[in-house]
């Protein structure tokens, strides 16, 4: 099934009050989610100019997006009544589902 990518920005003098939510919603999160993906990237984290990067990936499981989705917007509730406080999410294919929809097979891993 799919990757689904979540992505976070909020200003540098923010980060301990999102910081402060995530610790909260985090366990919660965790809960409602289990058994819907597993998480490849847990919270990749950047600082630039113009504020905080956070990236999260995960993979999700055989006809649980839906569902794993509903779970994810309702987590992202919190987050959002903080000022400045901005986030996409992004659902990408993994290659051999790409490649399965026009007919081709993905090579074996190495």
């Amino acid at each position: 099934m799919p990757y689904v990518f979540i992505h976070s920005y909020f200003p540098g003098h923010k980060a301990e009050e999102i910081s402060k939510v995530y610790l909260e919603e985090d366990k919660k999160f965790r809960v409602a989610s289990r058994g819907l993906a597993k998480e490849i990237i847990p919270n990749a984290v950047l600082s630039t100019p113009e504020g905080m990067d956070v990236i999260g990936v995960q993979d999700v499981k055989e006809g649980n997006l839906e569902k794993f989705l509903m779970v994810q917007y309702e987590s992202m509730v919190p987050y959002q009544r903080i000022e400045g406080f901005k986030y996409k999410i992004v659902v990408r294919l993994k290659i051999t589902e790409a490649l399965g929809m026009i007919g081709l097979k993905a090579p074996e891993p190495l």
